[in-house]
């Protein structure tokens, strides 16, 4: 697996939920409050797994029903409710350590940065400007703002097109195994983050070219004078 890149990446594309923002823990503890309330209760582990994956989908599957039952609805709503809540009222404090100082730091050498995320695209955007680092991004791309989501292409493949560079100048950056497959289905350089959902080992077998283990070690390889996109 390669350690490093070749040239400097043209632009750099962000999950947002595990990879900027520190959320699964609130997500999964959210979601099975939600599930109980409506008589479901299912293993922590069966939650965190959907972590990162859209809430509809998420819902019918936890919830054993359809995707257009009322239950799901109810659930969606509710969910959206408290959680907006929540960032609403922790702020920056989600960030995860290192975030800000790296995203200026990219920021300053001219890299333009995107969000490609499973959140629909009014949540992502509110998430982004109640942690306070809305205005690093010049293009957000959520869930339904393409046809398919991850791990299709389509996300990263927005965000590269609004940010008008080459799939194959473009370094995506995620931490679960959907982040990773949606990029390299986009022919994108794909890092994986080992402080979200998925382990090293998950990220690793979904194909990521690099793995880090914090903030400061993301940006120090994305300034790295190496950059080549994945075969």
């Amino acid at each position: 697996m390669p350690t490093g890149l070749s040239r400097p990446p043209k632009a750099i594309i962000f999950d947002l939920d595990g990879t900027l923002a520190d959320t699964p823990n609130a997500i999964a503890t959210i979601t099975a409050a939600i599930l109980e309330e409506m008589g479901c209760t299912r293993d922590e582990a069966e939650i965190r797994a959907t972590v990162g994956k859209p809430l509809e989908r998420n819902f019918a599957q936890l919830l054993d029903v359809p995707a257009g039952h009322a239950d799901v609805s109810t659930a969606v709503t509710m969910y959206k409710k408290r959680f907006g809540a929540y960032v609403r009222e922790t702020g920056p404090k989600l960030l995860y350590p290192g975030v800000i100082a790296g995203l200026e730091s990219l920021r300053d050498k001219g890299i333009p940065l995107g969000v490609a995320t499973s959140k629909v695209q009014l949540a992502a955007e509110r998430t982004l400007a109640a942690t306070g680092i809305a205005a690093f991004f010049t293009t957000v791309a959520g869930h339904d703002s393409v046809a398919n989501g991850k791990p299709a292409p389509d996300l990263a493949l927005r965000v590269a097109g609004m940010l008008g560079v080459s799939t194959s100048l473009c370094a995506t950056v995620g931490d679960a195994v959907g982040d990773i497959q949606m990029g390299r289905a986009a022919g994108m350089y794909n890092i994986g983050v080992t402080y979200g959902v998925a382990s090293a080992d998950e990220l690793t077998a979904a194909g990521a070219d690099a793995l880090v283990d914090d903030f400061a070690e993301l940006v120090k390889l994305l300034s790295a004078a190496e950059f080549a996109p994945a075969d």
